[in-house]
């Protein structure tokens, strides 16, 4: 193929150009592949030591937890036989023997044992419970325990590396030396209640963080920590179909609402959360967008009104609305409308903004009591 000379002279300088660019850019990786491996080996030590001095600065804030049933606890004269019946893992929230850990570890538990990382054993109380967060606290008579440092969800992000500790499979159940593992935070804002209890009635698993770390049975109640050394989620839950790891484990998330209710339960309060009356679902489909005063709205469109005389009926909400705004705040989708309702003080007046036919309207409402209010009998379904 024939060029012209000026044709030549612009291939030219691109050749030139591109050779430039690949001397630029490919120096520091050429530099780089020639750095002796001492120096590699180096740089993976130091981050070896890092990863040993994490370890070593939170297992001794790690308790291993077994529980057991008594054979017949109803029955004065019967001999009473201990049998195994759950295990999981624990971190100390306090130094005066305060220990949190998932309510389902030592739920119907008879005796719990707790483990210290020097072996130690006690038998601990529960403290209080909670079954929606699926959080509790437990006490043991010790003191100068070594407590964690809580972290926030808002500074987590997704692929940093996160660390579990914890008791699986009961391997810390004899001598209190817990297991660290290593992964990164694979997701995080992951809906799991669907998927992991029957009835969101009970409990909620919402926003919670997905990660790769190795979780397996045992490891429930245990911490997630930061390269800072920082727990910022309680592990709680895999998805398996083996029954074992398989790469998704799941922690609570530590936000300032996680710190409330461990606080609360420490001091041996019920928690209490916010209640509408109402079944919710995305706005169909999950990805759509509602366009409306040139404003675009996502928002979580209200399936039924569960309660003929709840807090949504008396602010005149109805089925098939879409509430877009909650106390000023735009809502994502149905998940984080409960959320927001669950965490607000019941009894707290909030103005509320939704969709009724493509129409923009706003409400009051007053938020109720999810527990008293399932406990009433005038449910309409």
């Amino acid at each position: 193929m024939n060029r012209t000379g000026s044709e030549r002279k612009a291939v030219r300088g691109c050749v030139a150009a591109i050779f430039v660019l690949i001397v630029t850019v490919g120096w520091p990786l050429g530099a780089y592949g020639g750095v002796p491996k001492r120096y590699e080996l180096a740089d993976l030590k130091a981050l070896q030591a890092a990863f040993v001095e994490l370890a070593e600065e939170i297992r001794p804030s790690v308790v291993a937890i077994r529980t057991y049933r008594v054979s017949d606890p109803n029955n004065p004269g019967a001999r009473l036989v201990l049998r195994p019946h759950s295990q999981g893992s624990g971190f100390a929230v306090d130094p005066d023997g305060y220990l949190a850990t998932n309510r389902h570890v030592v739920e119907d538990a008879n005796v719990i044992s707790v483990i210290l990382h020097n072996g130690l054993k006690y038998e601990a109380t529960i403290v209080q419970a909670d079954q929606r967060s699926d959080l509790a606290v437990l006490k043991i008579e010790a003191d100068n325990l070594k407590t964690v440092d809580f972290g926030d969800l808002s500074g987590v992000k997704v692929n940093q590396w996160v660390f579990a500790c914890g008791n699986p499979f009961g391997l810390a159940n004899d001598d209190g030396r817990t297991s660290v593992t290593y992964g990164v935070v694979s997701a995080l804002g992951r809906q799991m209640t669907d998927r992991l209890v029957r009835s969101s009635d009970l409990q909620y698993y919402g926003n919670m963080i997905e990660t790769s770390a190795a979780i397996n049975p045992g490891s429930s109640g245990g911490p997630l920590f930061n390269l800072d050394g920082k727990v910022v989620g309680i592990v709680t839950a895999i998805e398996t179909s083996s029954g074992v790891t398989e790469g998704h484990g799941f922690a609570i998330p530590v936000d300032k609402n996680t710190r409330r209710i461990l606080d609360l339960l420490k001091a041996g309060e019920e928690v209490h959360y916010g209640f509408l009356g109402v079944l919710v679902q995305d706005v169909d489909p999950p990805q759509s967008t509602l366009v409306v005063d040139r404003r675009v709205y996502r928002g979580a469109e209200l399936r039924s009104i569960s309660y003929r005389d709840g807090p949504a009926a008396r602010a005149g909400l109805k089925a098939r609305d879409i509430v877009v705004e909650y106390d000023g705040m735009p809502i994502e989708d149905s998940d984080h409308l409960v959320r927001l309702v669950g965490f607000t003080p019941v009894g707290t007046e909030v103005p509320l903004t939704y969709l009724r036919g493509g129409v923009k309207r706003k409400t009051v409402v007053t938020v109720g009591d999810r527990f008293q209010m399932l406990s009433r009998a005038d449910r309409d379904e």
